[in-house]
């Protein structure tokens, strides 16, 4: 118990930071979609998140969780926390395996723990990237001692000794890594299309691995290439599926396109955490040198790194960058100005350049300077953590859990609650159907459109129903009447035209968080005369 003391503290450490103020945000549109999808039957699930553009594993544990925890906020966040602070544990758990060093796996579950890129983004959101992240290192694990054990099976094999005890042990052993590898895998070409990018990475590793050691000895290969069968096959049964959405966003998608600051502003984030004005010129020479030296880093992790696994991590964190150029190119080709970068898709990158940084720092000599840098570093995490939370100035931004409690008390009977836009109806129904339901139930309002199969995937059709539709304020609406109307200056909205007959009585403001700093949940109270 003693040995794994400092890893239990980084755990507690890890876990701590990532439930800090936690709860004090209020869930927004992305969470509600995860809170309200899993309340469907699991066949309808499934067919609602085929309208949408993510794969279904996420949702499918989170739902098996909330049999267990509930769908409370605290239940959503925590599935997330749990696994934020597994991926401590996968990290040390890799570099263990992958280089032989109990003190770099140590220093990297640190960075894994303090980094707030890690923490203060995705932690603190009921969304998969955590448990992707969670995944994506597991794999990695699995894959190193896979491909470990088959090198001492068959070696034993070679020798005619296939029977000895050991020799059973290490066959055994290279069987559960594999299949461990083929699970994790599949979970994770199921809970994010990201993830397809690292996927690809720790496949092509696994055969250039075997090529380096094993040349054209084709039976070394058996193994690898029948877990990749597997995973292949796993995957049949979503492709159609696949197709579709990755049409729907090839039609059209609202993440900006990529520029010249999007990479640099991802290693940015990954590295620092520091908030950022990309258009402030010196910013701008910051996000350079902070680009530059990651990308020296990288070549030094590799020059300096004995074991040959430094290939995996290095192919881990550049795959992400280069699916994503690969995309936007492909697009441009079309004609197309379609992009799919986000900073965070590359969760699952950052947690392979946590692992890389500290090898890179275990390397560094003298052992006192190399410390003396790691702690350094340390403290910056540190410093940015508690600056998010400074600038934050969370209490004067209580959202839609202090615009759905003020509705609660205050809307009666035969009244009306209509929301100007999806981006905030799901996020209010979460709320209205957990503790803060009124006699009213609420509608969004649609522009004209009276079926839900008329909304976009963008506008979370694969959420809504008809019933959920308001095409004309004037529905149901007469002289006289009260109207409760939730709207947003966020996600590109404004505050729709409303009937003339409309007056304002009231109208009350609560700043919030999400989706950034600066959105402003508006309710307002009309007559109807």
């Amino acid at each position: 118990m003693k040995k794994y003391s400092p890893l239990i503290l980084i755990l507690l450490l890890g876990a701590a930071l990532r439930f800090y103020h936690n709860l004090d945000i209020s869930l927004w549109h992305d969470e509600a979609f995860s809170a309200l999808m899993i309340r469907y039957p699991w066949h309808e699930m499934f067919v609602r998140l085929g309208l949408d553009v993510h794969p279904p594993a996420y949702y499918v544990a989170l739902r098996l969780w909330h049999y267990v925890f509930g769908d409370s906020l605290l239940s959503l966040r925590g599935f997330s926390i749990l696994f934020g602070t597994g991926t401590i544990w996968a990290g040390w758990l890799f570099v263990r395996e992958s280089f032989k060093n109990e003190k770099a796996a140590l220093w990297a579950a640190l960075l894994l723990a303090i980094n707030p890129f890690q923490i203060l983004h995705f932690a603190t959101e009921a969304r998969m990237y955590t448990f992707g992240a969670f995944f994506a290192l597991m794999a990695g694990y699995f894959l190193i001692k896979a491909l470990h054990y088959n090198t001492i099976s068959y070696h034993s094999a070679e020798l005619h000794m296939p029977n000895l005890p050991e020799s059973k042990h290490n066959h055994r052993a290279m069987i559960w890594s594999y299949i461990g590898f083929t699970v994790s895998m599949i979970i994770m070409i199921y809970t994010h299309y990201y993830l397809l990018f690292t996927a690809a990475a720790l496949g092509f590793y696994g055969l250039l691995y075997l090529y380096f050691h094993h040349q054209g000895n084709i039976k070394k290969y058996i193994p690898l290439l029948m877990s990749y069968f597997l995973i292949f096959i796993s995957f049949l049964p979503w492709l159609k599926t696949f197709l579709f959405q990755l049409k729907q966003v090839g039609a059209g998608y609202w993440i900006p396109q990529i520029d010249r600051w999007s990479i640099p502003s991802t290693f940015w984030d990954m590295l620092l955490g520091f908030n950022r004005d990309i258009g402030n010129p010196t910013t701008r020479v910051w996000l350079l040198i902070v680009t530059i030296f990651s990308l020296w880093m990288l070549y030094r992790f590799l020059r300096k790194t004995e074991s040959f696994h430094k290939w995996l991590v290095v192919l881990a964190i550049i795959a992400p960058f280069a699916g994503a150029i690969l995309f936007a190119v492909i697009a441009r080709l079309k004609g197309s100005s379609t992009s799919v970068y986000q900073d965070r898709y590359f969760m699952f990158a950052s947690v392979y350049y946590s692992v890389a940084l500290a090898i890179w720092f275990k390397e560094i000599k003298p052992r006192w300077f190399s410390f003396s840098l790691l702690l350094a570093y340390a403290i910056v995490n540190f410093i940015a953590y508690g600056q998010y939370w400074q600038q934050l100035n969370i209490t004067a931004k209580p959202g839609m859990a202090a615009a759905a409690k003020f509705l609660q008390a205050d809307v009666e009977p035969k009244q009306h609650v209509f929301v100007a836009t999806t981006f905030e109806f799901f996020n209010y129904k979460y709320y209205w159907q957990t503790g803060f339901a009124t006699a009213v139930r609420p509608l969004v309002f649609t522009g004209g459109r009276n079926l839900a199969s008329q909304m976009s995937h963008v506008e979370g059709v694969a959420l809504l129903t008809d019933e959920d539709l308001l095409p004309d304020f004037n529905k149901d609406v007469h002289s006289g009447d009260t109207v409760w109307l939730i709207w947003t200056e966020a996600f590109g909205s404004s505050k729709p035209n409303l009937p003339l007959n409309w007056v304002q009585v009231d109208q009350k403001e609560y700043p919030d968080i999400r989706p950034y700093v600066g959105t402003t949940i508006y309710v307002s109270e009309y007559k109807v005369n």
